[in-house]
């Protein structure tokens, strides 16, 4: 599984950098970039602070979540925490572990990453409207898929390390 993962992460964090930073300048100066509950703009940012905001949220965020779930466990084994630890940690085991692990980081990661990339495609929507206005239906539509599937990412880890004794 991780032969897949690792790969698919680079390859979503670049695609998120890239389409952030290509369509960047379909925004306005002023960007409109938190909205209360109504879908009205309550938050705005300069265009250069956003691009970074937005940059470093896409990268930043999925790095750090892959460095705390696939190399810090490596270093600090008794940080990990998961359901029959002792089994899973078995020096037999460890390795096939630590690999589990390390593919759920990148697969999370992803989904962060191109969850950020959708936010953003978002706001470019949002902006695109005046006096600007998010999409209510759009934005629940994508939360929605982003918790759907990061539920089906914590329940496939949990049923994987569920109770082998």
């Amino acid at each position: 599984m991780i032969q897949f993962a690792r790969p698919f992460f680079v390859l979503v964090l670049v695609v998120s950098a890239v389409l952030i930073g290509v369509t960047v300048d379909r925004l306005p100066a002023q960007i409109a970039s938190h909205f209360g509950a109504g879908g009205a703009p309550n938050g705005w940012m300069s265009h250069s602070g956003y691009l970074l905001f937005m940059l470093a949220f896409a990268i930043g965020i999925p790095l750090a979540v892959v460095l705390s779930m696939a190399v810090l466990p490596r270093h600090m084994m008794r940080g990990i925490n998961i359901p029959n630890r002792d089994y899973w940690l078995d020096p037999r085991r460890r390795e096939g572990t630590l690999r589990y692990i390390e593919a759920h980081a990148y697969w999370l990661g992803s989904l962060i990453a191109a969850f950020i990339a959708a936010i953003h495609l978002l706001l470019i929507e949002a902006n695109a409207t005046q006096p600007p206005h998010l999409p209510g239906p759009l934005f629940v539509t994508l939360l929605v898929g982003f918790l759907v599937t990061l539920g089906i990412l914590m329940v496939s880890l949990l049923l994987h390390f569920r109770n082998r004794t």
